[in-house]
């Protein structure tokens, strides 16, 4: 489980819509188009027929009952990108209610992760729905790879008001960060699976050292290409720093 997994920033996520394509070099060898939905309809949790950049919807999961036993930093719809063209808005205005009536719900605090590379759809629609800011137990994740794709998507990041977090993953390049910050959280991570292309330790140091020179928390999720062997450190150390109010 994520909760269990050190390289991992969610404990847990909550995928009620699922679907996704390929939008940018980073998403060349992607985790979910093929290793994670094949493997989910070999076990029959998704429909054989469900296309991988279809939008598609469980009715069983999109539901407060769904999320609300789950705790800790939950991540919203990594098994696509919620905030894609071909989402249709009533359904991210389905989905970020359930989170809203159940944040309200909880007992202890639990932070939701919107994670996207659409970062331009995701700033205008939470800039529209929650005009003073986003609420506490919200966050927004954009990631990006390479210096190209920061400058496009991070200067969205920056416009929106709340917990922002920037992930550099899969790095694929060095990326200067500075014009860029500030936001609440840095998080570098590396491509990993069959034809993984490596990432170059100098680029993270580069990254870290601009997040810890603006007293940012920062993280590094996995630094080799194997999924099966834990590679953290980097100069000689793991970096597990989280912001304020979030914990796994």
């Amino acid at each position: 489980m994520a909760k269990d997994n050190p390289g991992d920033i969610l404990s847990c996520d909550w995928n009620p819509v699922i679907g996704c394509e390929r939008y940018s070099d980073g998403c060349r060898n992607c985790w979910f188009l093929d290793g994670i939905l094949p493997w989910q309809q070999r076990l029959g949790k998704v429909p054989a027929g469900v296309r991988p950049d279809e939008v598609h919807v469980f009715p069983g999961r999109m539901s407060e009952a769904a999320l609300r036993p789950k705790g800790g930093i939950v991540g919203v719809v990594q098994h696509g990108d919620l905030f894609r063209d071909r989402v249709p808005d009533d359904v991210i205005d389905e989905v970020l209610s359930i989170v809203d009536r159940a944040a309200l719900a909880k007992r202890r605090p639990t932070r939701y992760v919107l994670w996207t590379k659409r970062a331009g759809r995701m700033a205008g629609y939470l800039g529209r729905r929650y005009p003073r800011g986003l609420p506490d137990y919200l966050a927004a994740a954009v990631s990006a790879e390479d210096q190209g794709s920061a400058d496009e998507r991070f200067p969205e990041l920056a416009g929106i008001r709340g917990t922002r977090i920037a992930v550099l993953e899969p790095l694929l390049g060095p990326v200067g960060l500075s014009r860029h910050l500030p936001v609440e959280w840095v998080v570098v991570g590396s491509e990993t699976g069959a034809g993984a292309r490596p990432l170059d330790p100098r680029w993270a140091a580069s990254i870290r050292d601009e997040a810890k020179a603006r007293g940012i928390p920062f993280f590094v999720k996995q630094l080799g290409t194997s999924h099966r062997v834990s590679l953290r450190l980097l100069e000689g150390r793991e970096w597990n720093e989280f912001p304020p109010g979030m914990e796994k």
